[in-house]
C-alpha cells in the first residue's frame, strides 16, 4: 500500500518539478547580466532537484542588488511552487474522500487543508542556498526548499480530529490510510535524524 501511494506521489512530482525547474532556469538566464547557465554557476539541485517518494522538493532563483533580498525573493517564490505542488499531493490522497462527502463537509475540508499548507510552509527554511555576484552590483540566489508530505499531513489530520463528525468520517476512508502511513514515515524519519545528531555530538 505504502508502495503505491508513493509511487502516486511521486507520478504527480515528476509531472510538475521538470517543469516548474526548466521555467526557473530560463527565468534565471534572463534576469542577470551574465549567463548563469554556465556549469560552474549554477548548482547541481538547482537543475536537477532531489527526488524522495516522502518529500516536495523546489528549487528557485532570484536578483536583486542587495543579497538578502535575492536570497528572500527566491525563497518567496519557492514558497509558492511548493504550495502549489503540496496541496496538489495532499488533495489527491483525499481526492475519494472528498468525492463521497456533501458539498458543506467537502468545502470545509478543503479549507482546512489550505489553512494547514500555509501554516506548514510558513516556518520553512532553505535545505541549501547558493549565491554568486553577477556584475553590475548584481547578486544571484538560488535556494532548494525541503518540505516532508508527512509533515503536512500529521498538522491535517490533527486539525480534522478536532471536527468529531469529520474525523469519523475520515478515519473509515481510504484517505486516511495513506496519509497515515506518510504521517508514519515522517515520524520514522525524524526519530532518524534525532538520532543521528544524538550519534554526532557523542563523537564530538
Amino acid at each position: 500500500m505504502l508502495k503505491n501511494t508513493h509511487a502516486r506521489l511521486r507520478a504527480h512530482l515528476s509531472r510538475a518539478l521538470p517543469f516548474f525547474g526548466l521555467a526557473a532556469v530560463v527565468l534565471a538566464a534572463c534576469g542577470g547580466s551574465k549567463d548563469i547557465s554556465e556549469k560552474e554557476s549554477v548548482p547541481e539541485w538547482y537543475t536537477s532537484p532531489p527526488e524522495d517518494p516522502n518529500h516536495v522538493f523546489v528549487a528557485q532563483s532570484a536578483t536583486s542588488q542587495k543579497m538578502q533580498v535575492a536570497v528572500d525573493k527566491a525563497m518567496t517564490s519557492a514558497r509558492g511552487e511548493m504550495a502549489t505542488n503540496l496541496e496538489t499531493e495532499v488533495n489527491e490522497m483525499n481526492k475519494s474522500f472528498t468525492e463521497e462527502i456533501g458539498d458543506e463537509m467537502r468545502q470545509q475540508f478543503v479549507e482546512t487543508q489550505k489553512t494547514i499548507t500555509s501554516r506548514v510552509l510558513r516556518g520553512t527554511s532553505a535545505a541549501k542556498r547558493k549565491i554568486i555576484e553577477e556584475g553590475n552590483g548584481t547578486y544571484r540566489a538560488f535556494v532548494l526548499m525541503d518540505m516532508p508530505i508527512g509533515k503536512a499531513a500529521k498538522e491535517l489530520m490533527s486539525k480534522v480530529e478536532q471536527n468529531g463528525e469529520m474525523y469519523t468520517r475520515f478515519r473509515a476512508s481510504q484517505a486516511f490510510k495513506e496519509m497515515q502511513e506518510a504521517i508514519e514515515e515522517y515520524e520514522k524519519e525524524q526519530k532518524r535524524s534525532m538520532a543521528q545528531e544524538r550519534q554526532g555530538g557523542k563523537n564530538q
